[in-house]
C-alpha cells in the first residue's frame, strides 16, 4: 500500500469531530430554548438521546442557577415511561436518566387490553387508522393521561430532534444534496400527535427542539454534522449497549451534551422499538383467523374501496367506524373522499399536492414523485422565475 493510500485510509479512520464553536452555539440554543419552557412539571421520558438531552440538561441548568439563586426553581419534577413488553429498551435507560436526576419516575406498564382502551380516544383525535401512527399515539397517549392523572399540567417531549438533525437511519446513507432536501423538506411538513392528544386532554405540551433558532441551526447544519461515525469506548459498552465504530445521526446534538446525557450515544431506535409496541401486530395477527381475516378484507374493498393490509389494519379501521359512523358528510374535514385527490390505499383526499404518505391509512407510497432534491430545485426555479416576472 502507497504511502497515499495509507494517509487516506487513517483519514478516513479518524474520529470526527464538529466544529467547537458550532457545539458550543448548539449547545447555547437548545439550553436557552429548555431554560424558557421551565419549570415544566414532567417529561415523557423514553431514555433515548432527545429525553436524555432534555432532562439532564434541564438539571445541569438548574444546578448552576442554583449556586448564585436558592430560590432557583426545579425544572421538572417526574417523568413518566410507557412500556408495553419486559424487552423493551426503553427501561432501562429511562431508570438510569431518572436516578441520575433525582426525578419522580413513574413506568407505565400496558397490555393488548389497555391499548385497545387508547385506540378509540386516539383515533377519535387523530383522524386516523394508520397502524405506524396509532403504535406511537397509544404510547404517548397513554403517558399524557397518566400524567393528567397525576396532577400535572405542563409534559415535554423530545419532538422534532429526529427531523430537525437526522435521527432516522433511512437518511444516514443520502448524499449531502438530497440529505438537505429532504431535511428541509421534513422541517416544513413535521407533525406530532401528542400536540392533539395533548389538547384534547387539556395538556400543555412542551417542545424545546422546536425553537425557531434551533430549526434554523439544523437548517445550516452540514450533513457530517448531522450524520458520522463515533468510537465508542469500552467503559461505556455497559452504557451504550454498543461498541467500536457505530454509525449515528443527530452527532452534533450528541456531541453537544456527551458529557451529561446518559443516552448520548445510545442507538436511535423508533418508539415503537423503545416501548415495545411492536408486537402490537403479530398480538392482532395472532388473535385473528386468517380466514376471517380475508373475508373482512375483500368486504371493506367491496363494500368501501379501502385496502386493508393486515389484522393490526383492521382492528384499527374497525374502531375508525365505530368513532366516525357509515356518514360521509358528517366526518370531519380532514377526512374529505369526493374523489378530488384520492389516496390509492383508502380514497380519502390526500391533504398536499406533494404528500406521498397518507396519513389516513398509512399507505406508501400515496403517489409517487420526484427526488426531493430535484423537487426543491423545481420550486427555487419557480421563486425566481415570479420574482423576475
Amino acid at each position: 500500500m502507497s504511502m497515499a493510500q495509507n494517509s487516506a485510509s487513517a483519514h478516513e479512520q479518524a474520529p470526527y469531530h464538529s466544529n467547537p464553536e458550532r457545539v458550543q452555539e448548539l449547545r447555547r440554543l437548545l439550553l436557552s430554548s429548555i431554560a424558557r419552557h421551565t419549570p415544566c412539571d414532567a417529561i415523557l421520558l423514553s431514555g433515548g438521546v432527545d429525553t436524555s438531552i432534555l432532562a439532564e440538561a434541564a438539571f445541569a441548568v438548574y444546578n448552576h442557577e442554583k449556586e448564585n439563586n436558592s430560590d432557583a426553581q426545579k425544572p421538572l419534577t417526574g417523568a413518566i415511561t410507557v412500556i408495553c413488553t419486559d424487552q423493551a429498551t426503553d427501561e432501562f435507560y429511562s431508570v438510569q436518566i431518572a436516578a441520575r436526576t433525582g426525578l419522580a419516575q413513574k413506568i407505565v406498564r400496558i397490555t393488548l387490553d389497555s391499548v385497545l382502551e387508547e385506540l378509540e380516544f386516539c383515533i377519535k383525535t387523530l383522524e386516523t387508522f394508520d397502524p405506524m401512527e396509532l403504535r406511537n399515539a397509544i404510547v404517548i397517549s397513554r403517558g399524557l393521561s397518566v400524567a393528567k392523572s397525576l396532577g400535572y399540567k405542563t409534559v415535554m417531549t423530545g419532538d422534532g430532534a429526529d427531523e430537525l438533525f437526522a435521527g432516522y437511519s433511512f437518511l444516514y446513507n443520502m448524499p449531502p444534496e438530497r440529505l438537505q432536501a429532504y431535511s428541509d423538506k421534513l422541517t416544513k411538513t413535521m407533525r406530532f400527535s401528542g400536540v392533539r392528544l395533548a389538547k384534547a386532554l387539556g395538556l400543555e405540551l412542551v417542545q424545546p427542539y422546536l425553537d425557531q433558532e434551533l430549526i434554523a441551526f439544523s437548517q445550516q447544519c452540514t450533513r457530517d454534522e448531522k450524520i458520522n461515525y463515533h468510537e465508542h469506548t469500552k467503559d461505556r459498552e455497559w452504557q451504550d449497549r454498543l461498541s467500536g465504530r457505530q454509525l449515528h445521526g443527530k452527532f452534533i446534538l450528541r456531541e453537544a451534551f456527551e458529557e451529561e446525557a446518559f443516552s448520548a450515544w445510545r442507538k436511535k431506535e423508533p418508539i415503537e422499538v423503545g416501548s415495545g409496541t411492536t408486537v402490537l401486530p403479530k398480538m392482532f395477527q395472532e388473535a385473528m383467523d386468517p380466514e376471517e381475516l380475508k373475508k373482512e378484507q375483500d368486504r371493506i374493498f367491496e363494500e368501501e374501496g379501502i385496502k386493508i393490509r393486515d389484522a393490526e389494519h383492521l382492528e384499527y379501521f374497525k374502531v375508525f367506524k365505530k368513532v366516525f359512523g357509515d356518514d360521509l358528510s358528517t366526518y370531519p374535514e380532514k377526512l374529505r373522499k369526493d374523489g378530488r385527490d384520492p389516496c390509492p390505499g383508502c380514497g380519502f383526499n390526500l391533504s398536499k399536492p406533494d404528500q406521498t404518505f397518507c396519513i389516513i391509512c398509512g399507505q406508501w407510497p400515496a403517489r409517487i414523485l420526484p427526488p426531493p432534491e430535484e423537487m426543491a430545485k423545481a420550486e427555487k426555479a419557480a421563486t425566481t422565475t415570479t420574482s423576475s416576472d
